[in-house]
Order: structure tokens, then sequence, then C-alpha cells
């Protein structure tokens, strides 16, 4: 029990750590957004479709905007520890390295959480197709699938974040290990669009298993990752 609460705090301020990082160096964050924005107002520009065939490349369109503004995010995670040189040292810390992960994890959630918020807005107005007409299922869908992406980028992020042109080859490995996240959730939020919904839900439980699998995994193969 009493290991069990020390992970929680351990947890509690590592996310705080990052947290108040990102809160204390906002510019990351602003470009981010405005990509996300920019990314909906130029897909919707060069989309002369009528409405009901809107809604099924809406869907996939989304989660591509989703998945390259939030690799922005991604790849942020790591690189502000490493270039200052506290990673050495937040590893020399008594916390498990699984704690660490799940730290990382969460926040990367959230900002993964932060981008799709912005997209929902923007593609709802620049589109003008109601991504919130089943507000609760679409949410669960967004849930599972920022979980499935932002534990495979985690993941990716340490193993990259020592490596000069990380960027480019953080989106070269994130792309196809979260395509079937991408795929899964654009296939799910097509069905939940239509006008009588499909059978949208086993699309999110997909969504849920490759969540759950890559979760447990990282928090089991993080340590041999941060290894020098």
């Amino acid at each position: 029990m009493t290991l069990l609460l020390d992970s929680v705090r351990a947890w509690c301020w590592l996310l705080h750590k990052d947290l108040l990082r990102e809160w204390r160096a906002p510019r990351g964050w602003s470009g981010m957004l405005l990509l996300a924005v920019v990314l909906a107002a130029l897909i919707e520009m060069q989309l002369e479709l009528p409405r009901e065939l809107k809604r099924g490349l809406v869907a996939g369109l989304f989660w591509l905007a989703a998945f390259f503004a939030g690799t922005l995010a991604l790849e942020r995670s790591f690189a502000a520890e490493r270039e200052c040189g506290c990673w050495s040292a937040l590893l020399l810390y008594p916390v498990a390295p699984g704690t660490i992960f799940l730290a990382k994890l969460t926040a990367n959630f959230l900002a993964l959480c932060l981008v799709d918020a912005v997209l929902v807005a923007a593609f709802t107005i620049f589109s003008d197709v109601p991504l919130l007409t089943r507000p609760a299922a679409f949410a669960g869908i967004l849930l599972v699938a920022n979980l499935g992406f932002a534990s495979v980028g985690t993941l990716l992020g340490a193993l990259t974040s020592g490596i000069q042109q990380r960027g480019s080859l953080l989106v070269l490995l994130l792309l196809p290990l979260v395509s079937p996240v991408i795929l899964s959730a654009a296939q799910a939020t097509r069905l939940l669009l239509a006008d009588s919904p499909g059978d949208w839900q086993r699309w999110a439980q997909l969504l849920a298993v490759f969540a759950v699998v890559f979760v447990s995994l990282g928090t089991l193969v993080f340590e041999f990752l941060t290894e020098d």
C-alpha cells in the first residue's frame, strides 16, 4: 500500500512538473493549436462536396489533422529535458521508470485532448459537419484513440529523444504504428456521423484494446528504452 501511494505521489509530481513547464513556455502550445486550425481551414477549402458526402471525408481528415498536430506535442515531450541536461538527473530519482512513463503519457494525453478540442471546433465551423451530434459516443472515441496515440508516441519519444533530427524520425516511426488508431478512429467516427449509426462500437473496442496493450507494454519496457 505504501509503495502504491509513493508511486501515485511521484506520478502527481512528475505530471505537475511537465504541465508547469508547458504553462511557462506557451510558444509550443500556440504553434500546435495554430497548426490544427490552419489544417482544418485548408482541408475545408479543398472540399466542394454535398454535405452528405462530406461527412465521410471529414471523419478521416479530422484524424489526419489530429495526427500531424499531435505529433508536435509528442515531439516536445522529452526534448526540453534532454536539451537542458535534466533527463539524466530525473532517471537518478528513486522513481520507477514505469511511473515516469505514465506521467509523460498523461501529459501527452492531455495535450492531444486539447488539440482535438480545437480541431472539433474548427472542423464544425469550417465544414458545417456536426461532429458533436452524439457527444458522449464521440468523446469516448476521442479518449481511447488519444490514449493509444499518446502511449505509442511517448514510447517513441523516449526512444528518439537523444537523436539529432528526431522530429522527422519520430514521424517516420510513429505513422506506421499509429495507423491502426487513425484508421479505426476514422471508421468509428464515420459510422457515428451517419444518419443511422452503424456498428461503431466494434471499432471503439479495437481502439480500447490497442490502448491497453501499448500502455501496458510501455510501463514494462520504458526502463530499457531510457538506458544510455
